[in-house]
């Protein structure tokens, strides 16, 4: 697996943003979901074909300034900064949950900067009578079967392994707690913030993946997306929850690159 290089970026007076970045040509921006940023297979791999850039979000890592964005407006505003700073005009965006409905987002407010958009099983809808796991109430071992199809896959046991030097291990579990807590301020109590009403904005062309068997964020989410993206394709995978990038990697990998670059692609009217 490929070493990424650290970097650090002040994207404006009030946000320093830490981000893992590698490989070469096409840039892709990484955003991820709540339970923060791994370099894990998935970008291993994009970064073979790409440059990717996988920020941490503010409040996560070592990046900082979360007490100054105060909503979604205001982490989308955000990322719009850090394009400038990497001097990126228009750029594709792959986002695994959170981050995919902060793709979507971005998408939606400012279509002329997203290049292409990869949500995976993206949040921020919300249906009461389907509604999504509700993350910040759950305990790690249930938030486990919720996100993993196969609790014996390697996937599993990496995702959810603990150093066994008690030092070690306390400060994963602060590092956990203090990643949640930072989503928090963007989903909870609800992740609907009115992204359904937006959806409609987004004219870049798209490229939604998700789980069949997702047991954080129903499946039939996907078809409100669909029914929403003007020029959105959809890509269910079979034997797969949330964590459908890394259950069913080379997949994922090979709709992600065919999408990411394809020369056929343009945007909705």
């Amino acid at each position: 697996m490929a070493q990424p290089e650290e970097m650090q970026i002040q994207v404006n007076d009030d946000v320093s943003m830490a981000l893992l970045v590698a490989g070469e040509g096409e840039p892709v921006i990484f955003l991820h979901g709540a339970g923060g940023l791994f370099w894990d297979p998935y970008l291993d791999q994009l970064s073979n074909q790409f440059k990717v850039y996988a920020p941490f979000m503010p409040g996560v890592g070592n990046s900082t300034g979360l007490e100054s964005i105060l909503d979604v407006w205001g982490l989308v505003l955000t990322y719009y900064d850090l394009f400038d700073a990497l001097e990126l005009d228009s750029v594709n965006i792959v986002g695994h949950s959170m981050g995919g409905m902060i793709g979507c987002e971005l998408a939606a407010t400012d279509p002329s900067r997203i290049k292409r958009l990869l949500p995976i099983a993206p949040a921020g809808l919300f249906d009461i009578d389907n509604p999504m796991g509700d993350i910040f109430a759950m305990v790690p071992e249930d938030l486990a079967k919720r996100i993993i199809l196969d609790q014996e896959s390697e996937v599993a046991k990496a995702m959810f392994a603990l150093p066994d030097d008690m030092d070690e291990k306390v400060a994963v579990v602060i590092t956990q707690i203090s990643t949640l807590n930072a989503a928090a301020k963007f989903l909870w109590p609800l992740p609907d913030k009115g992204l359904k009403n937006r959806l409609r904005r987004i004219k870049t062309p798209t490229l939604v993946i998700w789980g069949k068997q997702d047991g954080l964020i129903p499946v039939e989410y996907a078809q409100e997306f669909k029914a929403k993206i003007p020029n959105m394709t959809l890509e269910i995978i079979d034997q797969a929850s949330h964590t459908v990038q890394l259950e069913q990697l080379l997949r994922c990998v090979e709709l992600s690159c065919d999408f990411l670059t394809a020369d056929n692609l343009r945007p909705a009217p």
